[in-house]
């Protein structure tokens, strides 16, 4: 690193009742050999004993207590406005990293000029797991594959398990939606950073440890299938051009219509109600999403004919599907 600039760099962590996973994460940021960060812990009003501990064992950390929880994004923005570098590092809460991860990583950032840049993931216990590339299909459905040697430039985003990137980028591309409580924000950021032509990156040979899921768990969910069905739709009308939306909307709201009907038929009407409100949730907030579509389509740079050829060609839950039954 002696040729490189060494900026500081803001690890932002957003927890929530994730006590467990706390001494582990903060632990191996404390061992790491690129010295010049800073962390700033963002609580979403935890409940579980997360502050006293940190207060305790990690008083270096500065923690940002919000009185309510504001969801993964709106945790991640707030926390960007208390960071202090010129570069920020999300990070998720039930995480560990090797020694060298930082100093690897920004040098992969740095060397590559790269506009955004992450790793790969592992097993949270330090087992290897393949490579995976994430991208979506048309209708917005999130798809993870084992990358090879042909198809790893292929992806459509970034987890946001992390990410590193400069506060100016974030400021300048609005970073996670707030509105986004939970799931596939990300999804919504990398898709502006493609319309931005940004350049994004994945630093091979290096990974991050990952439970995944820590706070929230596993299954489904009721709360789960709504922020996923809010969240979806609401990516797809801010980001899509007009002419697209015409073709994409109907599948759209066939393949809703469809989910709804098997889940209700399962007498899982819990998860069947979350497609209908889903839709209600964005009626209601067409107003505030047509004002962000407007800005964003008044800032692209390439069209969608150039998007479309970075999503996955099928159906994205058909696939996931076939996956399970194939394994089960």
């Amino acid at each position: 690193m002696a040729n490189h600039p060494s900026p500081l760099i803001s690890i932002v962590i957003v927890n929530w009742n994730g006590k467990q996973w706390l001494s582990a994460c903060l632990d191996s940021l404390a061992n790491q050999t690129y010295r010049h960060i800073e962390i700033v812990l963002v609580d979403n009003a935890s409940s579980d004993g997360s502050i006293d501990l940190l207060k305790k064992n990690y008083p270096s950390v500065r923690v940002v207590a919000n009185k309510q929880n504001h969801g993964f994004a709106g945790g991640n923005n707030r926390g960007v406005e208390y960071a202090k570098g010129e570069l920020v590092m999300f990070l998720n809460t039930d995480t560990w990293i090797d020694p060298d991860f930082i100093e690897k990583l920004y040098a992969f950032y740095w060397q590559g000029e790269y506009d955004i840049v992450g790793p790969y993931e592992n097993d949270y216990r330090n087992l290897t797991h393949p490579k995976n590339i994430s991208t979506i299909d048309v209708l917005g459905h999130t798809v993870v594959f084992p990358a090879t040697k042909s198809n790893s430039n292929k992806f459509f985003y970034r987890s946001g398990v992390c990410l590193l990137f400069s506060k100016k980028l974030y400021k300048e591309t609005g970073g996670l939606d707030s509105d986004f409580f939970m799931y596939v924000e990300e999804v919504d950021w990398f898709w502006r950073l493609h319309l931005q032509k940004k350049k994004i990156g994945i630093a091979e040979n290096l990974f991050v440890h990952h439970a995944g899921a820590g706070s929230i768990g596993k299954g489904l969910k009721h709360n789960t299938f709504l922020w996923r069905n809010q969240n979806s739709l609401q990516m797809l009308l801010k980001n899509y051009s007009l002419l697209s939306l015409v073709f994409i909307l109907p599948s759209y709201l066939f393949q809703h219509i469809v989910e709804m009907i098997a889940f209700t038929a399962l007498g899982r009407f819990s998860i069947a109600s979350t497609y209908w409100t889903g839709i209600v949730w964005n009626i209601g907030n067409l107003e505030n999403t047509l004002k962000k579509r407007k800005y964003i389509q008044s800032h692209r740079l390439i069209s969608d004919l150039h998007i479309l050829s970075k999503l996955y060609v099928g159906n994205g839950k058909l696939r996931h599907l076939f996956t399970y039954l194939f394994k089960s």
